[in-house]
């Protein structure tokens, strides 16, 4: 563990520190009722990197002042209904956690803080609904202090930004993607590759979403936040390329290729592993020469000729992307650099990032949380425990906390076995080492050991939760108010409070909530599989890169879940990363057939409705292969692009043909000739 701790978790603990004392200071002598409020804030809402904290800060507050209005509208209107208000407040807490698990950008934190930061100032005053206002108001205090506070140290005190940490990300992105070019390019497909390609799958969502705290970042020049999404997308556009690309060398190198396209495939494979972007007439000459190298597409072409139109053509494609990939790569540390006409198209109209969201997932979760609430609650009113409010109030922040993860109860589990160890040192503090100090400064002094050191192991991603619980119960079971007050009555129903709320929370979870890694992976591949077949029968319309970046963030997901989910036999049909490239050649299709009079359409018509029941049907549990007659209409897909008279549109509608043959039917036999012709429009 101690191996882990470097000069950056010192300074994230002494800041910590530092940002509770001083909430501490400016809580007493404001007189607030319950200061230990603030010094909870600043460790809920603390980070590692100085601008995902004032994010955080920024949306905490946005949260807590939604909350506090929240309250203030609920509890007056039903202050004669207990029942009715506790109902009201729990709707509020379910529905907040679900909007938040539909946003898994840092923005999330502020719909769930206003869920359960909700509870914990309305569950109070259930049964006194007439100091609803002085709770609300005192606990915005004292969160908008906490969070200040937390936001301000953290920023001044050797701050780490979120720029060093997007440009780490980039370079260690470049030089996988870099590495993984030229293996792929150079040898045969090998399942280190097949790693490789999943670990930048994590990466281009894992810097996407680092990117949302670029505008909160402490660096004097953050990047350009547009600039970071069109790096991210010229990545995303990499991969699914580079796996056609994989697989049409390995199918040519069983057959013989001929000595050109060996020799060309070696020069793109030396130019991107050597490239530093500003070569750009060594890669006219690539394009150039993968021009030259197209074999002469007829009726009667081979099935080895239409596989080399289609690596060429995405070895152009590859070229092309990774040039761009290069270039905004050096434009994000210098934005004062000459744009090119492609960067700039890349840049304008770029959205926020697509990513999965699973309605069922957070839907569950909401009900989860909801039926926690409810036990806890109805417990409470039934035997009116003084301290049920606390209890029910932990349940929601437990139970929200944690919901994005497959099975929240094992970090659930942990947070209760550390609030459980707090107990004894929140014990010894309160009945034995604070009533012996007079002053701020010996409070300073005594508290220092236990939050320096739950502070480091916060720093550590590893160990994060060990620190964070008992830091929270050592704050809440003190309690700090503006005069000392010990009763070990209040103390231990306190803590009691804490470990029911816990373990109502770990029970309902674990009994509604808990998702294996086979279910999540199922969930997954079929999500997917429903987004095929609405993008085949055009259900659903999306680009190119909106695609292919929410495919590749469930090739992210994908990746540690598939490892765990052990042998499933839908599992054999999943391959995220042959969906991603189905759903573009699906895309790609609509967009050069549209373009095609006569049969063309007639045998899309006949070849997208066959892709999507298929991928239909997978979505729905029924695992089995495609039929011959869908592989007969791709067939006669490829005859019909074959006889089109405009040898650039003839040259994309083969690519994308082939891809789909390949991808729905790689052991088919070589695809036969036909005899159609089609004319372009226009």
């Amino acid at each position: 563990m101690f191996r882990n701790v470097g000069f950056r978790e010192i300074i994230f603990s002494v800041n910590c520190f530092i940002a509770v004392m001083l909430s501490l200071f400016i809580a007493f002598r404001l007189e607030l009722k319950n200061p230990w409020w603030a010094m909870l804030t600043v460790y809920l809402t603390s980070q590692t990197l100085s601008g995902a904290m004032r994010a955080k800060a920024v949306y905490r507050i946005i949260g807590t002042l939604i909350s506090g209005i929240v309250m203030l509208t609920i509890v007056p209107n039903l202050v004669d209904a207990p029942e009715l208000t506790a109902a009201a407040i729990i709707l509020w807490v379910a529905f907040c956690l679900y909007v938040s698990l539909l946003d898994r950008t840092p923005r999330s934190y502020m719909f769930v803080l206003s869920g359960y930061t909700a509870a914990l100032v309305g569950f109070p005053t259930v049964l006194d609904p007439g100091g609803i206002w002085d709770t609300a108001i005192g606990r915005m205090e004292e969160i908008v202090l906490g969070t200040v506070s937390a936001a301000v140290v953290h920023s001044v005190i050797f701050p780490r930004s979120v720029t060093s940490a997007v440009f780490a990300k980039q370079t260690a992105m470049l030089a996988n993607a870099r590495r993984w070019i030229a293996d792929g390019l150079r040898r045969e497909p090998t399942p280190e590759i097949e790693r490789e390609q999943r670990q930048i799958a994590s990466d281009v969502t894992d810097l996407a979403i680092l990117a949302t705290n670029l505008p909160y970042d402490t660096a004097s020049r953050p990047p350009n936040s547009k600039l970071v999404r069109a790096f991210d997308e010229s990545v995303v556009a990499i991969l699914p390329l580079l796996s056609v690309i994989e697989d049409r060398i390995a199918m040519l190198r069983r057959s013989g290729p001929s000595q050109q396209i060996e020799s060309l495939i070696a020069s793109v494979a030396d130019w991107c592993q050597r490239t530093d972007g500003g070569d750009s007439a060594e890669a006219d000459r690539l394009k150039r020469e993968c021009a030259a190298a197209m074999p002469d597409t007829h009726m009667q072409a081979s099935w080895t000729d239409l596989i080399t139109v289609s690596l060429l053509a995405r070895l152009h494609e590859l070229i092309d992307s990774w040039r761009g990939c290069l270039e905004l790569a050096a434009l994000m540390r210098n934005p004062s650099a000459v744009r090119t006409r492609g960067v700039r198209a890349s840049i304008a109209g770029l959205g926020a990032k697509p990513l999965h969201i699973d309605h069922g997932t957070a839907a569950l979760s909401a009900l989860t949380a909801a039926c926690a609430i409810s036990i806890c609650c109805a417990f409470w009113i039934a035997t009116a425990w003084p301290q049920g409010a606390v209890a029910t109030g932990f349940v929601a922040v437990i139970c929200s906390l944690f919901a994005a993860l497959d099975d929240p109860t094992p970090t659930m589990s942990t947070l209760t076995a550390g609030i459980v160890a707090s107990i004894p040192i929140a014990a010894l503090y309160q009945f034995a080492v604070l009533p012996a100090i007079d002053g701020y400064v010996a409070l300073v002094v005594c508290l220092g050991p236990p939050l320096l050191f739950f502070g480091v192991l916060m720093a550590i991603p590893r160990y994060a939760a060990f620190g964070l619980a008992p830091i929270l119960g050592f704050t809440v079971l003190l309690a700090f108010q503006p005069q000392y007050a010990a009763d070990m009555a209040s103390f231990l129903n306190s803590a009691i409070a804490l470990v029911i709320g816990s373990l109502v929370g770990i029970a309902t979870t674990r009994l509604i909530r808990v998702m294996g890694a086979q279910a999540s992976v199922r969930r997954l591949l079929r999500s997917g599989w429903q987004d095929l077949a609405n993008l085949a029968d055009r259900t659903l319309v999306a680009t190119r890169g909106e695609w292919a970046s929410q495919m590749l963030d469930r090739v992210g997901l994908l990746a540690p879940r598939m490892s765990q989910a052990g042998n499933d036999p839908e599992l054999a049909y999943g391959d995220a990363l042959r969906d991603l490239r189905t759903g573009v050649v699906v895309i790609e299709l609509h967009e050069t057939v549209s373009r095609l009079d006569g049969h063309g359409r007639k045998s899309l018509a006949a070849v997208l409705p066959g892709v999507a029941r298929h991928f239909r049907a997978l979505a729905r549990g029924r695992r089995r292969p495609p039929g011959p007659g869908l592989l007969a209409s791709i067939d006669a897909l490829i005859g019909d692009m074959l006889g089109v008279s405009s040898r650039t549109l003839r040259h994309i509608g083969l690519t994308a043909a082939i891809g789909l043959r390949r991808n729905l039917y790689p052991d088919a036999p070589p695809y036969a000739a036909q005899t159609q012709k089609v004319e372009v429009k226009g």
